[in-house]
C-alpha cells in the first residue's frame, strides 16, 4: 500500500479517426483510503441488499478487520497477516460473525493469543498455529472438513472414538499433525486392517491431491459408515470417512503432503 496522497496522472493515447489522435488523462488514487472503502461497501449493500460473501484480509491490506466494516455473517473468511491482529479483532470473528462454509486463519504473530472454548461449525475449517485450541473446542468441532497445524497435543483418538459413538454424517476428514506418541486403537474401537474389496486405496482430500490410506487402520460403524485413520509424512495424520469408498479418479492425483 503506497503512502502517497495525491493522484498519479498518466496519459492514454487513443485512436478516434485514422488521421484524428486525442490525448486522454487518467487519473486514479494510489492510495487505498479504509473510509472510503467502507462508504462503498456500506452503499452497495444498501443500494443492492447484498450480503458479505468472500472476506479475504492478508498482509497487504491495512485495518480493514471485519468489525470496522460491522460483518456479522459471511460464507467464507480468510485472515493471514504477517503483523500481529489485535485481540479485540480476533475475538470478534469468533465470537461476532457467523461463517457458513470456510474459515482460514493464520495467526502469524499473535504469539500470546488465548481463547476459551468455541464451536466451530462451518464446512471447511483450516487453522495454522492452532496452538490456541483448546481440547473442548477440538471435541466440539462440527465441521465437515478440518486441517490443523501447529497446535499442541490434541486427542485424536478421542476424536475418532466419539465420531464412532455419534450419529454424525456431515464429518469428511481430519488432517493434522502427530506428536509422535503411541496411539491404542485397540481399546473398545474394533480396528481392522485395510480390505481392497471394502474400500479403495486412495482417498481425494482435494481437487489436486490424494492420501495414501494403504496401510490405514479402518473402522466401521454400526450404520455401515466406514473410517480410517492413517499417518503420512512429515508428521501428519488423518482420520477420514469414506461417503464414496472406491475413489479412482484420486489415483493420478498428487499426494498429499503439507
Amino acid at each position: 500500500m503506497s503512502g502517497r496522497t495525491e493522484a498519479e496522472g498518466r496519459t492514454h493515447i487513443k485512436k478516434m479517426k485514422t488521421e484524428d489522435w486525442v490525448k486522454e488523462p487518467d487519473w486514479r488514487s494510489t492510495q487505498l483510503q479504509t473510509k472510503n472503502m467502507k462508504v462503498a461497501l456500506d452503499y452497495v449493500r444498501d443500494l443492492f441488499r447484498l450480503p458479505v460473501t468472500i472476506y479475504s484480509l492478508s498482509h497487504r491490506e491495512q485495518l480493514l478487520y471485519p468489525q470496522y466494516f460491522g460483518i456479522t455473517s459471511c460464507e467464507e473468511m480468510h485472515i493471514w497477516k504477517a503483523d500481529e491482529i489485535p485481540d479485540s479483532e480476533l475475538k470478534y470473528v469468533l465470537e461476532k460473525v457467523e461463517i457458513s462454509k470456510k474459515l482460514i486463519l493464520d495467526l502469524m504473530r499473535n504469539d500470546d493469543f488465548e481463547y476459551g472454548f468455541i464451536r466451530f461449525s462451518m464446512d471447511h475449517l483450516e487453522i495454522y498455529r492452532a496452538f490456541w485450541i483448546t481440547k473442548e473446542t477440538f471435541l466440539a468441532m462440527d465441521c465437515a472438513r478440518i486441517h490443523l497445524s501447529g497446535h499442541k497435543n490434541l486427542p485424536i483418538r478421542e476424536f475418532v472414538s466419539q465420531w464412532l459413538s455419534s450419529r454424525n454424517t456431515r464429518f469428511e476428514w481430519l488432517k493434522m499433525h502427530w506428536n509422535g506418541e503411541d496411539i491404542s486403537w485397540n481399546d473398545g474401537l474394533e480396528p481392522m486392517k485395510w480390505n481392497p474389496a471394502i474400500r479403495g486405496r486412495n482417498f481425494e482430500i482435494s481437487d489436486f491431491q490424494r492420501v495414501d490410506c494403504e496401510k490405514g487402520i479402518d473402522f466401521l460403524r454400526e450404520d455401515g459408515l466406514l473410517a480410517t485413520v492413517v499417518k503420512g509424512g512429515l508428521g501428519l495424520i488423518y482420520f477420514i470417512v469414506w461417503h464414496k469408498r472406491f475413489q479412482p479418479e484420486a489415483d493420478d492425483l498428487r499426494l498429499d503432503s503439507s
